[in-house]
């Protein structure tokens, strides 16, 4: 009787959680590229490699995170990337073109970047825009804004990427902390604060009730609106954040900067179990999408398959996860 109380009690909830399906799906890849990589005489499982792997997916966790609590709401932002990409050219720009200090540079690209999810918000929330159409509109204004402010104080009209040397965003972007660069510790301890605040506050309690059901949630007396304006303006400060350590690493402010990220990060939040369909999912299973994607990337590029092959496969990752997700909400709605 006490082994099967134990069971039940620790044992059974930790085996039957989503999270411990996506472990054992990474543990899995480890494996295969270990052998594989193995037979072709290179060598996947080492230190250096998870590293790599945790380093590679500093960018786009900041861009997961904003998606996944979007995703939760039961809404999405398809122009994170975007706006990621603008803010890391404004704070490229406030330091090189403007002479401002790096710290200064830093707050307006927040600010700016958040001054963007506000207006996603204002077109959701009060004009009743789908997040869809909202989203991707903001996508094309935020390329065209990141365009302009590449121009401003260059006394030339033609855009380009902006090259900034400063040793602090350098150690932002490249530094280490002993052996442990910089930005994994930065992103761990988002993904802490936010599992955190989506598990263990009502704040998080009023998110996952929205994506269950905001008919039910705003007769419950949650004020959607405002959580979801606050939401939209998380998902662009997140980006903006992305935005700081794409210019840290790249020693640049790049028109191109994050343009691979955006699918990336919403495909590793469904991937680790946050519904499309919003209301349910946390942080814990976004993180371990997210290094199931890149450990599958970063295998298949040690193991030498076509990088142009990884994309379709990461494609069909997506189609998996969408898939999955979409006949699992069915059969709750059965139920």
């Amino acid at each position: 009787m006490r082994k099967e109380s134990f069971y039940r009690k620790y044992i059974r909830p930790i085996i039957t959680h989503k999270v411990f399906s996506l472990v054992i799906i990474l543990l899995a890849l480890v494996v295969l590229f270990s052998i594989w990589s193995a037979a072709q005489g290179k060598q996947f499982f080492k230190a250096s490699t998870l590293r790599n792997i945790l380093n590679s997916i500093v960018l786009t966790s900041f861009l997961t995170i904003g998606a996944g609590m979007l995703l939760i709401a039961g809404d999405m932002d398809l122009s994170q990337a975007a706006v990621g990409a603008f803010g890391g050219i404004v704070l490229a720009a406030s330091i090189v073109y403007w002479k401002l200090p790096w710290f200064v540079g830093i707050i307006i690209c927040l600010l700016l970047c958040g001054v963007l999810g506000a207006i996603n918000a204002i077109m959701v929330t009060r004009y009743r825009f789908p997040s869809f159409i909202a989203t991707l509109a903001m996508m094309s204004m935020a390329k065209g804004l990141m365009y302009i402010f590449s121009t401003i104080g260059k006394g030339s009209d033609v855009a380009s990427n902006i090259a900034v040397n400063n040793p602090y965003l350098n150690f932002i972007g490249k530094g280490t902390i002993g052996p442990v660069p910089f930005g994994i510790i930065v992103m761990l301890v988002f993904f802490l604060v936010y599992g955190i605040l989506l598990t263990k506050t009502k704040i998080g309690l009023k998110i996952m009730l929205m994506g269950g059901n905001k008919a039910a949630a705003n007769l419950a007396g949650i004020n959607s609106k405002k959580i979801l304006f606050a939401l939209f303006v998380n998902a662009s400060v997140l980006a903006g954040v992305a935005g700081i350590f794409s210019t840290g690493r790249l020693g640049q402010g790049s028109l191109l900067a994050l343009q691979t990220n955006q699918f990336s990060g919403l495909t590793a939040a469904i991937l680790g179990g946050i519904s499309f369909g919003g209301g349910s999912g946390g942080m814990g299973g976004a993180f371990v999408g997210l290094l199931i994607l890149n450990t599958f990337q970063i295998g298949m590029g040690v193991v030498g398959v076509n990088p142009y092959w990884v994309n379709v496969f990461s494609g069909v990752i997506l189609l998996i996860a969408l898939a999955t997700d979409f006949i699992s909400r069915r059969r709750l709605r059965s139920v």
